[in-house]
């Protein structure tokens, strides 16, 4: 019973924390915009335009009523003809796939949104929006946190969040990023600031959250912290699993204490050990939880090929409940009744497009989405895992910062934890999956022959090709066709997680310690 409840405050922290690294200058960062607008039962052209076929599927009488003619979603005019919001705000629109938008905020309201530039204004019903971006006003060199739409997250010295780009500096150089490039840019909120928030938010004899807390602190390798609160933790709660958790944050305590301390030799003098004499870190223990496991299935269901879900009518029905005053919601007991009835996917159709995110955990999706299906059978079981994930490449201590679970591969948390690893990961501040140009991805690249290779491997003792246009070209196919079938744009699931970096510290230096998280 105590490890369901373990289980729950770990989903419980992660969704406090997945926006403590980065926070918009509205409060904690949101997640990535909803991938489809909801069935829309009985729309009226004052309410919100009806889904295209490209949106949804259309409903049946039992499902909801047929929708009417799309109206127009976006007026232009030549100057305002409302009042003017009372604080300048810069928004970056995401209309639909292809249609996006910025400008400053002239007028808001509950159904509408007015942008101008550049001496245009446009007008636009919410309804019609997928998402609305603000953009970060902040002086120059302020640490931000740049959320790319492949996935990728950049730990940046911000210079200007523009409508067309982001320029940014990274040391003494200067880039800039298309905006078409980049979801949002969000501040960097200290270590202490999320950790403080963070304990003020448990009870003190909330003890599953509590033991939750020591474990992210664990992940984040702040072992004093985590020590400190373990030791008050097993003094109280005596629990078996805070106990072993406080010997592994001691043996890590012992561990930097060794790399610190100085070696006397016989002439009285003292060498430095530590980062010189140790090479390798611990390996990770950190895997998913199954609740991090099912948001990330449903982050990526496609509903042109939808998995089995299930949604628990309870909880149908207090979203309903919750959202009862959007139009997109039906008004009448009989159509709430028959929404709640129907098919499940109709229901996370209305989430998503009512961007009710805490819904999203209570969809249970029972069968793999086909790209993950496809990710399993194609990328990860097929060649990653026995090619690279041995204990002497990146299975090992030796892995550098891209690191494989290689253990229980069958295991549903491993493989998800490696997906995690790999949608994350970078190489020379690349992605290892390019999701705008598959082919340059760095996981295809390195697995190319030397002489296919755009970006060859590294050169490493016992590396070998696996994919390739004579070598292998089935999987090479295989493995580019999982990367295009992957949702875009690419969500940020709302998952505190910091793939590995097993790479040594640098001489010297405290780097396990003070080395940030995403």
């Amino acid at each position: 019973m105590f490890r369901l409840q373990f289980q729950v405050s770990m989903t419980l922290l992660a969704a406090l924390i997945c926006g403590g690294l980065a926070a918009s200058n509205h409060g904690i960062a949101a997640d990535p915009p909803a991938q489809s607008p909801p069935v829309e039962p009985a729309p009226t052209p004052e309410q919100a335009p009806a889904p295209t076929p490209e949106q949804a599927p259309a409903p049946t009488p039992e499902q909801a009523p047929a929708p009417t003619p799309e109206p127009t979603s976006i007026q232009e005019s030549a100057a305002p003809t409302t009042t003017a919001v009372a604080k300048s705000r810069r928004v970056h629109l995401i209309v639909n796939q292809k249609h996006e938008a910025g400008g400053t905020v002239v007028y808001e309201d509950e159904q509408s949104i007015s942008i101008e530039r550049d001496g245009k204004r446009t007008d636009f019903k919410k309804d019609a929006v997928l998402d609305i971006i603000e953009l970060l006003d902040a002086p120059p060199q302020t640490p931000v946190v740049i959320f790319c739409r492949d996935g990728r997250t950049m730990r940046v010295q911000l210079l200007a969040d523009d409508f067309d780009s982001v320029r940014y500096a990274t040391g003494r150089a200067e880039r800039s990023i298309p905006r078409s490039n980049v979801y949002r840019v969000g501040l960097v909120i200290p270590f202490e600031e999320r950790y403080r928030a963070l304990k003020d938010s448990i009870h003190p004899d909330d003890y599953a959250r509590r033991l939750a807390l020591c474990d992210w602190l664990m992940q984040e390798r702040r072992y004093p912290q985590a020590h400190s609160e373990l030791v008050a933790l097993v003094m109280e709660s005596k629990l078996p699993e805070a106990v072993a958790l406080l010997k592994r944050v001691e043996a890590q305590l012992k561990l930097v204490a060794a790399r610190k301390a100085p070696v006397e030799t016989g002439a009285g003098e003292t060498v430095p050990t530590g980062a010189d004499s140790i090479t390798t870190r611990p390996l990770p223990t950190r895997l998913l939880t199954l609740e991090e496991v099912n948001l990330i299935r449903v982050y990526e269901i496609d509903f042109d090929n939808p998995p089995r879900v299930v949604i628990d009518h309870a909880d149908a029905r207090a979203l309903l409940e919750e959202f009862s005053a959007n139009p997109h919601v039906p008004s009448d007991a009989a159509r709430r009744n028959a929404l709640v009835d129907g098919d499940p996917m109709l229901m996370v159709r209305l989430a998503f497009g009512l961007k009710a995110r805490d819904f999203y955990s209570k969809i249970q999706v029972i069968t793999e989405p086909a790209t993950l299906g496809q990710f399993r059978k194609s990328v990860h079981d097929g060649w990653l895992i026995p090619n690279c994930a041995t204990s002497r490449c990146h299975g090992g201590a030796d892995a550098g910062k891209f690191f494989l679970f290689a253990s229980e591969r069958g295991s549903e948390r491993v493989r998800y934890t490696n997906l995690l690893n790999i949608l994350l990961g970078t190489s020379a501040d690349r992605p290892l999956v390019n999701f705008a140009d598959a082919a340059q991805s760095v996981l295809v690249q390195y697995a190319l022959p030397v002489d296919e290779a755009q970006l060859p491997h590294p050169t490493v003792a016992g590396w070998r090709p696996v994919l390739g246009k004579k070598l292998n070209p089935e999987r090479l196919r295989e493995t580019l066709a999982w990367i295009k079938s992957m949702y875009q744009p690419r969500p940020i699931y709302p998952i505190e997680y910091q793939p590995p970096d097993l790479r040594p510290p640098t001489p010297g230096s405290d780097a396990d310690l003070d080395e940030p998280s995403r």
